[in-house]
């Protein structure tokens, strides 16, 4: 099209833009409406308009345009899969479903270039847009055909879970009777009362916590809450790390040992497979650790991840072959998903404890925090990469950003601990 080099950077910032704006207004509208199943269906819909705009493009605006829906419908369909999965699942659960979802997402991004490349060798920029359109239609007729709205499915695990208490309380009043009239005892011991009274009144509390109206909580509202902070923190953390990797490593690999770009990208592949294999056992024990000691693991397993991804980079930053640069970015990348998973999981525990209805609100945020890294973090490490070379800028800015991540996520439990303490004092 006859544009230069630098408005590469214009495309890629609209994708960007495009995320951040749907992924503060999808939230919002989601949690309003109460549904879950229109946004996943709008944002199908909008990966199939992306796809006929980049077939018909002929200008470089139209190039802008197909990015910023692009990234618009990536915003809506990632917000509202995290949501859905946070609606239905308890939190000693959530970890392993939250990796499941990144395998998934890994394999997506190992597939894509490979795919694209095949198509754009074929069918130019045409086999791209085909394909956007054809993936676009496949999971709008899956939405269509196999998705409900989450909040249904919630709704209905809370009313078995209401009958479920109702038959146990039934039991416990038909035990009493039968108790009372086997003539074993003439008054019922001052134990049973206490036992019948506190199992009556768990079953009040349950009826009541299950029919009662969620709270709505507004995004400026959740931004100040400790249990969002942190997770918010930790995700622009881990995939902003993850970001700055992926635009210096390949010219640390050009630059320091000469490869050729097919052997920068079997270095991908290499993690890619690495994090397939590592991410379910990394959800597995994370809900492990949770279902024996508690939700509030999660951010102590957070800041554990943010001091193995600053061990990882040491790792890189000092690498003096092939081999143990790519060991390095391994450990990084499942280091990462240590971050990663847990905070996805910790927005989930803290709307459900919260009884409030701004769960997509709250996956929206970590949207947000993904855009905020993948725009702000890559100009700023490729000028220092630049101009203080690759180990100062690696180090420096891994120092920082995961010292950052661990004192904002360490803050709930900290104070969780000196509540705890005043209240026993």
């Amino acid at each position: 099209m006859g544009v230069s080099r630098a408005s590469n950077g214009m495309v890629t910032a609209a994708f960007g833009v495009g995320g951040l704006v749907a992924g503060s207004l999808t939230g919002y509208i989601s949690d309003r409406t109460q549904n879950r199943l229109i946004p996943q269906i709008t944002a199908s819909v909008l990966y199939v308009v992306s796809g006929l705009i980049l077939f018909f493009a002929t200008r470089f605006y139209q190039i802008v345009m197909f990015r910023l829906v692009l990234g618009v419908a990536s915003s809506v369909a990632d917000t509202m899969l995290f949501t859905t999965v946070a609606d239905v699942y308890p939190a000693n659960l959530l970890g392993f479903k939250m990796a499941v979802i990144f395998v998934f997402d890994n394999v997506g991004n190992m597939l894509g270039p490979l795919l694209g490349g095949q198509a754009y060798e074929h069918m130019g920029v045409n086999g791209i847009a085909t394909i956007a359109m054809a993936l676009g239609a496949f999971e709008l007729i899956m939405v269509l055909l196999f998705v409900r709205n989450s909040l249904d499915i919630r709704r209905a695990l809370a009313d078995s879970q209401v009958t479920q208490a109702g038959v146990i309380a039934d039991k416990v009043d038909s035990s009493t009777i039968v108790s009372s009239r086997s003539g074993l005892s003439a008054q019922p011991s001052a134990e049973s009362d206490i036992s019948i009274i506190s199992k009556t009144e768990l079953n009040d509390d349950l009826v009541e916590s299950t029919h009662s109206k969620p709270q709505r909580m507004h995004l400026w509202r959740l931004m100040l809450q400790l249990q969002v902070v942190g997770p918010t923190v930790s995700i622009f953390v881990a995939t902003g790390m993850q970001t700055i990797i992926e635009t210096i490593l390949p010219l640390r690999l050009f630059d320091k040992f000469g490869y050729s770009p097919a052997t920068i990208g079997i270095a991908f592949l290499i993690v890619g497979g690495v994090l397939i294999l590592a991410m379910p056992a990394v959800g597995f024990i994370n809900d492990r650790v949770v279902s024996r000691h508690g939700e509030h693991m999660r951010y102590y397993t957070i800041a554990s991840g943010a001091l193995c991804v600053f061990l990882s980079q040491i790792i890189m930053s000092l690498a003096r072959s092939y081999a143990v640069l790519i060991f390095g970015y391994s450990v990084f990348a499942v280091s990462a998903m240590v971050v990663i998973v847990p905070a996805q999981s910790a927005f989930g525990d803290f709307i459900n404890s919260s009884e409030s209805s701004a769960m997509a609100q709250c996956y929206s945020l970590a949207w947000i925090a993904e855009g905020l890294a993948n725009i702000s973090l890559p100009p700023i490490a490729s000028g220092m990469y630049a101009t203080v070379g690759f180990l100062t800028m690696l180090m420096s800015m891994s120092a920082v950003l995961c010292t950052a991540c661990a004192l904002a996520v360490l803050a709930f439990p900290v104070r969780r601990i000196w509540l705890l303490r005043r209240a026993h004092q």
